[in-house]
């Protein structure tokens, strides 16, 4: 997604609120990280594929850019990720 950096959709979009459903649940985004800031995930519980954390909700569990382009909602009780959206265009479109 470099046509338009996701940092100024996404302030756009928390503009008209923070609130993703996943699933039955709905879940408040607190932070959403510059495009520019993106780095490869290194972390001791990330057995997954090749991911950036893009964003991260009010219970401190992540938003992860996967490497086939989907974003992942990572829940940190659970130990495990959801594929919320296709991409990230999808998944700043779901906020509201």
């Amino acid at each position: 997604m470099k046509s338009e950096d996701v940092s100024s959709v996404s302030v756009k979009a928390l503009l008209g609120g923070n609130r993703v459903r996943i699933g039955e649940r709905e879940v408040f985004v607190v932070l959403l990280i510059p495009e520019s800031e993106w780095r490869p995930l290194r972390a001791s519980w990330w057995r997954g594929k090749e991911a950036c954390i893009i964003g991260a909700d009010e219970s401190g569990n992540f938003f992860l850019r996967h490497c086939d382009g989907s974003v992942r909602h990572w829940d940190h009780k659970l130990g495990a990720d959801l594929k919320i959206a296709a991409s990230v265009r999808d998944f700043i479109a779901m906020i509201g």
